[in-house]
Parts: C-alpha cells; sequence; structure tokens
C-alpha cells in the first residue's frame, strides 16, 4: 500500500479541529483539515473563553495575537433565579467574551500559519478503514477529493451526517432538548456591568448574558421542549415576563427588535454517553461528548481534548504503541479529565430543569452563599 497523503486528517474547524491541528502539525505530523462552511460563521455557543482556554492559547503562544482581536474580560458570575434575589461570586480567573465567527476564524488561521493544509469550504462524505491506513472522500466546488491519511480526528461538533455513517448509539436518543443563541448590540443593556456573565432561569430553561467582543452582547439559552414548542423569540419574551431579573438588565424598546436579530440554534441536544472511538477515528470536542453550558466550558473542554489527542498520536509515534493500547490511552485520559466535570455538570443541568432543584439551590446558596465560587472551580478542567 503506497504511503498516505497524510499523518493526520481532523474533519471540523471549529475550537477542536483547528487546535488539534495546530498541535499535530507543530509535532511535525503532516495534518490536513477539511471544514465544511466557510468563515467566520456563526454556530450555537455560549461565547465563553475560560481558564483552560486562556492556558492553552499560552502554551500555543497564540496570547497576543489573541488579545489584539479586543475580547471582553469577564471576572465574574451573577446567578439570577426568577424566584428569588440574585447571587454573585468573582472567578478565581479571568475569562473572556467572543464571538465564535471570531474565535474560531482566529485559530483555523492559526492551523493555516503552522502548515496545516486546509480544505474549505469541503465536506466528507465518507471516511473508510483500509488496513493501516484510511480512505476519506471529500466534496467540494470542484468535485470530488480523495485523502488518505494514518489517523482520523473528528471535530465535527454535536451532530454530522458522518454519525449515521459510524452507526452512532446515541442518534436513537430524544433530548427534547434545544439551544438557541442570538447577537444584539450592547445598547440595548441597562445596568450591567461588563464584566459579569448572568444566568437566569424561567420555566424549564436557563438563559446566560455576557459581552464579547465588537460592543455585541450574546444571549445563549438551553430549553426543554414540549409538543406546543414555543418560537424561541417568544421564549424571550417570556423570560421578560416572568424573571424581573432579567427584565431589569435590558431595556424597554428591547422587546420589539428582538425579531431584527439573527438566531442560531440547534435542536435535540444530547448530553449523555457518546463513543470516544468508533472504527479507530477518535473524536474530540462536541463529538466525543457535548458538556451542559451553564456548569462548563464547551470550548475549553474541545480545545483541551484536541491538545489530549495530539499528545496520545505523538505517544503512539514515539513509543509505536498499538491501535489497542493507543485507544486505551486516549479514553482513559479523557475519563480522567472530564467524566467528573460532565456528570456534575449535567446534575447541575438538572436541578436547573427542575421547579424544585431551583428552590432547594437557592435555599443552599441563601444559607451558605460561598458555596457558589467553590461550584464554580469544581467544573473547571
Amino acid at each position: 500500500m503506497s504511503e498516505p497523503d497524510y499523518d493526520i486528517a481532523v474533519i471540523g474547524g471549529g475550537p477542536a479541529g483547528s487546535t488539534a491541528a495546530i498541535y499535530t502539525a507543530r509535532m511535525g505530523f503532516r495534518t490536513c483539515l477539511i471544514e465544511k462552511k466557510s468563515f467566520p460563521r456563526e454556530i450555537l455557543c455560549g461565547e465563553f473563553l475560560s481558564r483552560e482556554v486562556i492556558e492553552i492559547l499560552e502554551e500555543l503562544q497564540l496570547t497576543e495575537q489573541f488579545q489584539s482581536l479586543r475580547p471582553n474580560p469577564l471576572t465574574a458570575f451573577r446567578y439570577c433565579p426568577d424566584h428569588s434575589h440574585p447571587f454573585t461570586s468573582e472567578f478565581r480567573f479571568t475569562a473572556y467574551g467572543m464571538k465564535r465567527g471570531t474565535f474560531d476564524s482566529f485559530l483555523l488561521d492559526n492551523a493555516r500559519s503552522a502548515g496545516v493544509t486546509v480544505y474549505q469550504p469541503a465536506a466528507v462524505e465518507s471516511v473508510c478503514r483500509k488496513e493501516a491506513q484510511y480512505d476519506l472522500v471529500v466534496a467540494d466546488s470542484e468535485g470530488e477529493k480523495h485523502l488518505t491519511a494514518h489517523h482520523v480526528i473528528a471535530a465535527y461538533g454535536k451532530f454530522s451526517p458522518l454519525d449515521k455513517n459510524f452507526h452512532r448509539d446515541f442518534l436513537q436518543h430524544k433530548s427534547r432538548l434545544n439551544g438557541v443563541k442570538l447577537h444584539f448590540p450592547t445598547k440595548y443593556l441597562r445596568n450591567f456591568s461588563n464584566n459579569e456573565i448572568h444566568i437566569f432561569t424561567a420555566r424549564s430553561m436557563y438563559c446566560g448574558v455576557n459581552v464579547v467582543n465588537d460592543n455585541t452582547a450574546t444571549l445563549c439559552f438551553l430549553e426543554r421542549r414540549f409538543k406546543d414548542g414555543v418560537p424561541p423569540r417568544a421564549r424571550i419574551v417570556e423570560l421578560l415576563r416572568c424573571n424581573p431579573h432579567f427584565a431589569a438588565l435590558v431595556s424597554s424598546d428591547f422587546e420589539s427588535v428582538i425579531e431584527t436579530f439573527p438566531i442560531y440554534g440547534a435542536g435535540n441536544v444530547f448530553f449523555g454517553k457518546k463513543s470516544f472511538v468508533e472504527n479507530g477515528i477518535f473524536m474530540i470536542g462536541d463529538a466525543a461528548h457535548v458538556i451542559a453550558p451553564l456548569a462548563g466550558d464547551g470550548i475549553g473542554m474541545a480545545m483541551q481534548s484536541a491538545k489530549m489527542i495530539s499528545t496520545v498520536l505523538d505517544q503512539n509515534r514515539q513509543n509505536s504503541l498499538s491501535e489497542e493500547a493507543t485507544e486505551k490511552l486516549y479514553s482513559t485520559m479523557w475519563k480522567l479529565y472530564f467524566q467528573r466535570r460532565l456528570r456534575f455538570a449535567l446534575m447541575i443541568q438538572h436541578a436547573l430543569f427542575s421547579r424544585w432543584g431551583k428552590r432547594a439551590g437557592t435555599q443552599i446558596l441563601s444559607t451558605f452563599p460561598h458555596m457558589l465560587s467553590s461550584l464554580i472551580e469544581y467544573t473547571r478542567g
């Protein structure tokens, strides 16, 4: 069999895929990345960059370039339940808010600078394993391309048509959970500190608001959807009606202009278990597991898993690890880094979707207000 075109093929150009491509290219792997969308593009995301993200950017020596994009520093968290007074805690780190479109483009540009071959916009139509390598069929504006690689990293996010090809079990599950994001100008905020991220609750939903770059705020919410589903913008109006803290946050004309703000979303968001490896293909970021957004940092987890798989593949090369040993090493590391954090995040999410859970949490925080900072720290990587 001839030598494959690449040592590593990465499917997906978001934070997980671009970070994995940067690491592997700098390690000397011949790396390509296939991304189906043109950048910049916006997708569902809370746009919160936590300590883990900043540490990886520092390690990659990208901090100065990142700061030149003028991200918004975030140093405090405010929890605003619909039935009680707010609770505030300072972070023990500096986080940042930044539009996903801006951040993704920044990382992908640096992947190119690291020597990664980028196919964009291009879609992976199939991945076929043949002995010690993979054949990928990639479609772009010029037609089909056939690429080969020793290893494949799947970083394509929450869902992909490839999940059906891999016969992944989670596709049979209906979560009834929808995620929605919209951007709006900060001029519609009042009595709001730019350094804070606010979390609001309402019936079967919770919503985060924080300032990102370009004088823009992000509103992102997760809802449990019922048969009589309410349109996303109507859900925001519902939040205005039932949560006085959210009503006090935005200007009086906010409701009248909601229809003008673009919305990005995803339905049936699945937070349960997914396999880390499918037929030798390594899953990272949301392709491996989606973290509950209230307690977690999906971008941080994506970039950490990218660093992790890069380390594992470097170990595979240096120590001539078997396929079984390589997969076991990745699975062990993944569980060590993320399993406790994911379980805890999901537990808090379930509590917020329950009237009893919200009231119990409020009572606990009223009695032990310093617990909020400990909870935040517990969800860090």
